[in-house]
């Protein structure tokens, strides 16, 4: 694909599907439901919040959405679109926050004149926006990964249980092993 297609997410979402439709056979998704692959996959190039709602609407599983996910990312152009996609949520974010700049100010202005009862729900409004398209662009830029670490923590006592546990198993194997060589 050509520079020019790998910028524009519509047109590459066209050209994955004529490719798909090519390499894959009948029953799959790109070739039944052309309309509902190219819908999954605009989800997935946009922003992917919200996948149960995304597959509730269009009748997908989330095997098949992470399936379509895959094969998107395994073409050329997937990088150029996701940065491309980046570089939108960051300039949705610093837009958001001079809005918000503004917001304040005015609101600072007329409280200052008292002629505002400080109220939080603009406020608020605007934060959860703000909350939102931060979040967006941490997906993209790869920051919101998260690394989950478990630990199984046991006291001294349990720990001694189980290695008398696991001792009296192996002497009772013993046992059982002496009595099989004796026969």
């Amino acid at each position: 694909m050509s520079e020019e297609v790998a910028l524009q997410p519509k047109d590459f979402i066209s050209e994955t599907l004529k490719e798909m439709k090519k390499s894959k056979g009948p029953q799959h998704l790109s070739n039944r439901s052309p309309k509902v692959w190219s819908v999954v996959a605009k989800h997935i190039i946009s922003d992917g919040f919200d996948v149960a709602e995304l597959c509730r609407e269009t009748g997908v599983s989330r095997w098949t959405y992470y399936n379509i996910r895959k094969e998107l990312a395994t073409t050329d152009d997937y990088e150029a679109i996701r940065s491309k996609a980046a570089a939108d949520a960051a300039t949705d974010y610093e837009m958001g926050a001079e809005l918000e700049r503004r917001y304040m100010e005015k609101m600072l202005d007329l409280i200052e004149r008292d002629e505002l009862e400080i109220d939080g729900k603009g406020y608020a409004q605007i934060n959860r926006g703000q909350s939102l398209k931060a979040e967006r662009f941490q997906k993209f830029s790869g920051a919101a990964t998260q690394v989950v670490e478990v630990n199984h923590v046991v006291s001294q006592e349990e720990y001694e249980d189980k290695a008398a546990e696991l001792r009296a198993r192996i002497a009772k194997a013993k046992e059982a092993e002496a009595v099989i060589e004796v026969d």
